[in-house]
């Protein structure tokens, strides 16, 4: 059909508004394609059309009646012709029509890029934030402003220009001191402004969930670092049960750090034994344990399975990829994240390596799009991801090695570097050989 280039432009931004994200890469593509086929499987619409339309690729040819009015109707109208009468008749003032271009349309943003904004102009949204949730009683975020303070926060993250007075204006409110710190913890940052972070947090912690949860990051942290057993054991609590009243996540980080210690400490076989139970039931009675509302994510696998990797347990690994895999052939395409998407990846590909599945590995690998998403934990991520570049990828080796070990200086992280490149990576180059 003959529609124009600013026709087709505003349509894709009608399009991304109304599946909630900025459509910029093949994998965005892969959840839209999605998506179109749960809201109407009739008229499917492939990712290689939606990478034309949304100019990630240049189109060289025209786009049919069908997808169209699919793309149309998934913005809430009969039919494109309803669409472009709509349009035409009254135009939305919000949305900036971009110039037609000869080739490839730019990928379409629906909502100011936090990248775009100046520290201050950052700094002045959190500001506003603030006075707007002020009251603890109001103090309730629809998924617009949820997203839209992730993308800010994560952005703070990212520039590493977290500013420590803005931080005691949050601290001032303590329903927000909490909500940020549970939401969006410094799990990079715990060689520096992270430890006081947490430290403040624990000491404002009033419920058992929440004490588990300070210790736990700390520990985590000291873990990360390279400190000694001695002086991390303090910050674990130990679980002798699995609580469905406490959140997965938390008795995750507890007991996989508890795990890998047990792994690297002479402890009593008694210990070690039960601690790998509760891990093990935890991974394959989840559903059973913990209320529906949790299952939404796989918390208790994706945040244990960094643990048992680096404890080289080969029996906890396996169970927590049969978790991740069970959790993502249910999983609501509506609620799926990109960055969240990206991270599991990370850790599958892993746990397929530490299990000898190296071509399952290098799939995952080969699918991972590692520069285009921040965070709360890229940086240490990055660490991860560099090791296994370093392996599939021989022709960028040297250059992968220079930064694993720059991502373990800007961390700090020299304990995650020690135990990846020695105890993992060790034996897998080991056995290639």
């Amino acid at each position: 059909m003959d529609a124009n280039e600013d026709q087709l432009h505003r349509l894709a931004q009608d399009v991304g508004q109304s599946c909630g994200m900025d459509i910029t890469c093949t994998k965005d593509c892969q959840v839209l394609s999605d998506q179109l086929k749960t809201f109407d499987n009739r008229y499917p619409v492939s990712v290689s059309t939606l990478r034309r339309f949304f100019g990630l690729v240049e189109n060289q040819g025209k786009f049919s009646k069908t997808t169209l009015n699919t793309l149309a109707r998934f913005c809430g109208h009969m039919s494109f012709d309803g669409w472009l009468l709509q349009e035409e008749s009254a135009p939305s003032p919000q949305r900036t029509v971009l110039p037609p271009r000869a080739s490839a349309r730019p990928a379409v943003q629906t909502h100011v890029s936090s990248e775009s904004k100046s520290d201050e102009a950052l700094k002045d949204q959190m500001r506003q934030f603030l006075k707007d949730h002020a009251n603890p009683d109001h103090f309730r975020l629809n998924a617009k402003q949820f997203n839209a303070f992730k993308d800010s926060w994560f952005e703070l993250y990212r520039r590493g220009t977290f500013n420590m007075e803005l931080w005691g204006e949050f601290k001032n409110l303590p329903h927000i001191h909490r909500f940020v710190v549970e939401q969006f913890t410094p799990l990079d940052f715990m060689s520096s402004f992270g430890i006081p972070m947490m430290e403040e947090y624990l000491a404002i912690a009033e419920t058992l969930e929440q004490k588990l949860f300070g210790r736990g990051v700390i520990a985590s942290g000291m873990v990360a670092r390279g400190k000694p057993w001695s002086q991390i054991v303090p910050y674990l609590s130990p679980i002798q049960d699995l609580s469905p009243s406490i959140h997965p996540l938390v008795q995750a980080r507890q007991l996989g750090i508890t795990l890998l210690m047990h792994s690297e400490v002479d402890t009593p076989k008694e210990e070690q034994e039960r601690v790998r139970e509760l891990c093990l039931r935890g991974l394959r009675e989840d559903v059973q344990i913990w209320p529906q509302w949790s299952h939404q994510s796989c918390y208790f696998a994706f945040n244990l399975t960094d643990w048992a990797a680096l404890a080289q347990d080969l029996e906890v690994v396996e169970a927590c990829k049969e978790n991740i895999a069970r959790f993502q052939s249910t999983q609501d395409l509506y609620s799926r994240d990109e960055r969240i998407d990206s991270v599991v990846d990370l850790r599958m590909m892993w746990n397929a390596m530490l299990l000898g599945d190296f071509t399952t590995a290098r799939r995952l690998f080969n699918a991972l799009e590692w520069t285009t998403f921040h965070t709360m934990e890229t940086r240490a991520l990055n660490i991860w991801y560099q090791a296994a570049r370093a392996y599939f990828v021989p022709e960028e080796s040297e250059l992968a090695v220079a930064e694993f070990y720059h991502a373990g200086v800007l961390t700090g992280y020299q304990g995650f570097v020690k135990r990846i490149s020695i105890d993992l990576m060790g034996p897998i180059y080991a056995d290639k050989a």
